[in-house]
């Protein structure tokens, strides 16, 4: 009896993998669309178009890259999260419509972690904390002792409340026991351009638009927002090696992910593909010339990564009382 009960038990095991490796070797069916949830341009539009071109090749399929803008990042997320759960559909992200708005607006019409399944991570990058020349602060200590003397009096720029760089400058001003006084923009260009002009005095920016005004005088560069120093830019301290501050980490991501139900087969090509198209040499060089980094970090890993980012952010948001606008 127990003979049988192990054969009906293999078979049925057996049964249950058959599917998932079919649909591995199926897949993909038809041409596949990577989503993205802002305007052409940006970080997470550049790294779609990067691995469309590559992972058209490798599939065999053409590989499309759309744009489904607003709403901070949810009306793209929601239209995949809404698709079907075949990896025909998949989304670049950013932290946004993944980790930060589950926790500043409650009537979201997706939950991110549970509609969406983690793939790969496709870059990090820091952000530079820049100021203009007229404000007389050339380091982070210096900005903490201006803060201190001056509660609220001094200001930085964001692309809106709830961006990325609204909570990167709340967890600095937290973990450095400061008051700043927020100026939300509607959108990166107006706020550091008013930073330029001295409207402003200071933001967290990404290192490529920042490091050429720093480079031409116009912005003094502060601080990296991630522990380690970058490679393109070594001459410019990380936020934490500031005493007080050696906690401070924030680097910013942009990944890919897809419909939560998605078979672990097609999740697994998927990242294996992500994975060795970002580390192609010639990829990764411009890649790391522009201030970011790729990941070779598995798909456990990286889910693992962005459930503790959920937690990390959710205490500043709810400290901080941040609520979509």
């Amino acid at each position: 009896m127990s003979h049988i009960l192990l054969r009906m038990a293999l078979a049925l095991a057996a049964a249950m993998v058959i599917p998932s490796t079919a649909l591995a070797q199926a897949f993909p069916q038809k041409p596949v669309t990577i989503v993205v949830a802002y305007p052409a341009g940006g970080v997470a539009d550049q790294m779609a178009r990067v691995l469309a071109g590559e992972l058209g090749k490798r599939l065999g399929q053409h590989v499309t890259v759309e744009n489904r803008v607003g709403a901070s990042g949810m009306i793209g997320a929601n239209y995949v999260a809404k698709s079907a759960p075949d990896g025909h559909t998949l989304l670049m992200a950013a932290m946004a419509e993944t980790v930060f708005m589950p926790h500043m607006n409650d009537k979201m019409a997706y939950q991110p972690d549970k509609d969406l399944a983690p793939v790969a991570m496709a870059v990090r990058y820091p952000f530079m904390l820049v100021a203009n020349p007229a404000f007389p602060a050339r380091t982070t200590k210096d900005v903490i002792a201006l803060a201190k003397k001056n509660p609220g009096e001094h200001t930085y720029a964001t692309a809106g409340n709830g961006s990325v760089q609204h909570i990167a400058m709340e967890m600095f001003s937290r973990t450095a026991g400061i008051q700043l006084r927020h100026i939300p923009y509607k959108g990166v260009t107006p706020a550091l351009t008013d930073v330029l002009g001295n409207q402003v005095s200071m933001m967290f920016a990404g290192f490529p638009p920042a490091m050429v005004h720093v480079q031409s005088g116009k912005l003094v560069a502060i601080g990296m927002s991630t522990k380690n120093r970058l490679q393109a830019a070594p001459d410019v301290p990380s936020v934490s090696e500031t005493p007080g501050l050696e906690n401070y980490d924030f680097p910013v991501w942009v990944a890919l992910f897809a419909p939560a139900g998605t078979p672990d087969a097609v999740l697994d090509r998927l990242h294996r593909e992500s994975v060795s198209i970002f580390a192609t040499s010639a990829i990764r060089a411009n890649i790391e010339k522009a201030g970011m980094t790729v990941s070779s970090e598995s798909r456990a890993s990286f889910a693992a990564f962005v459930k503790s980012e959920h937690a990390k952010y959710q205490k500043i948001i709810k400290e901080a009382g941040i609520k979509e606008e």
